[in-house]
């Protein structure tokens, strides 16, 4: 990643952008690069601390989950999850033999997350998505744990009454949850392929807030995708949930 990283090419075509020629790297490195590195990646770092702490956080930037350590894809430059646990580990915050888990419920696989956790059977992924849309590998699909693929267009009843299925599933075990809770989800989004209202979407996050409350594991809930006009309502009735007492 690191070898790739100084090519703006590579970097604009993991962003879904034209190339442009005459855009110096100087403005790709501070506008896009720096700004994904303190919101997302130290973002999460630091949220993740806190929710070690005992107050479950929410960061916007976060849930960079198509990115690995060698590659950039799908908006995401930085694996934020990844970059956190290691962060974690190596300042003692928690244990390299702790259980950790990744809750994807964004509309998209979470294949960068699967690829960094390949080998490391410490971490457990729930990953309920749209089955028909990129990134269509299977190869990083076997890697999760509780796998909830779901074709395209299914709507909230389905989609919450899989979640809840795959949610009560889990164990109490964990010392620290990661949900990647991307919008992408509900029916207005043109890239998610779902059918959830934003009702829906917002009782999506509450359903697993609350589980996670039940079984006492901390979270970090994070952005991940959302790219309708109905996202930022989605979010905000969220963040107002998770803060609910």
């Amino acid at each position: 990643m690191r070898r790739l990283l100084p090519s703006k090419r590579y970097i604009l075509q993991a962003l879904e952008v034209p190339y442009i020629p005459l855009l110096p790297f100087s403005v790709v490195e501070k506008r896009i690069l720096e700004p994904m590195k303190w919101g997302g990646v130290s973002g999460t770092v630091e949220a993740s601390k806190m929710a070690l702490k005992g107050n479950n956080t929410w960061n916007l930037s976060g849930g960079y989950h198509h990115a690995s350590k060698s590659t950039a894809e799908g908006f995401c430059i930085y694996n934020d999850v990844g970059i956190a646990v290691e962060e974690l580990v190596s300042h003692g915050e928690i244990k390299k033999a702790d259980d950790v888990l990744i809750i994807d419920v964004d509309a998209h696989h979470g294949n960068g997350n699967a690829h960094v956790f390949m080998e490391n059977k410490s971490i457990s992924i729930l990953d309920i998505y749209n089955n028909d849309i990129y990134p269509k590998i299977d190869y990083t699909k076997k890697r999760i744990d509780i796998n909830i693929p779901l074709k395209a267009n299914a709507e909230g009843e389905e989609y919450l009454s899989k979640l809840k299925f795959g949610l009560d599933c889990l164990e109490g075990k964990y010392k620290l949850a990661f949900v990647v809770a991307g919008t992408d989800v509900i029916y207005s989004d043109p890239l998610g392929g779902l059918g959830l209202t934003v009702e829906e979407c917002v009782l999506r996050d509450k359903l697993v807030l609350d589980r996670l409350r039940e079984l006492s594991i901390p979270c970090v809930f994070l952005g991940g995708g959302g790219y309708g006009k109905d996202s930022a309502i989605a979010i905000s009735k969220s963040i107002s949930g998770l803060y609910k007492l």
